[in-house]
C-alpha cells in the first residue's frame, strides 16, 4: 500500500469517482529533494490502492471514518478551486 505502479493518485481520478474504504494507513515518505510528506494510502473493498497527500482530502477523510466508526461506507471524490486560485481534492460521504 505504500509503494508500486497500480497504486491510484487522487487527483488524477476523475471527480466523481467513488468507492467503499475497506483499510487505510498513513505514512511518511520523502521526495528526491530529501523533505518528508504524510501520505494517506487507502485500500478498496476490490483491492485497487489510492494515495493522497492533500491535507484537505485527508482531513475529509477521517472525519468521515471518525463517523463511521467501523461501518462500511462509500466516498466520492471531488474537487475545485479555492478564492485564492488554488485547486483542491477532497471526499464526501456517499
Amino acid at each position: 500500500m505504500t509503494k508500486g505502479a497500480e497504486i491510484q493518485t487522487i487527483g488524477n481520478l476523475e471527480d466523481g469517482t467513488m468507492f467503499e474504504p475497506n483499510g487505510f494507513m498513513l505514512f511518511e515518505d520523502e521526495k528526491q529533494d530529501g523533505t518528508k510528506v504524510e501520505i494517506l494510502s487507502i485500500i478498496d473493498a476490490d483491492g485497487r490502492v489510492y494515495c493522497s497527500q492533500s491535507p484537505t482530502f485527508k482531513r475529509s477523510f477521517e472525519n468521515i471514518t471518525e463517523i463511521m466508526e467501523d461501518e462500511n461506507f462509500t466516498i466520492k471524490k471531488i474537487s475545485g478551486t479555492t478564492k485564492a486560485g488554488r485547486e483542491y481534492v477532497d471526499c464526501v460521504l456517499i
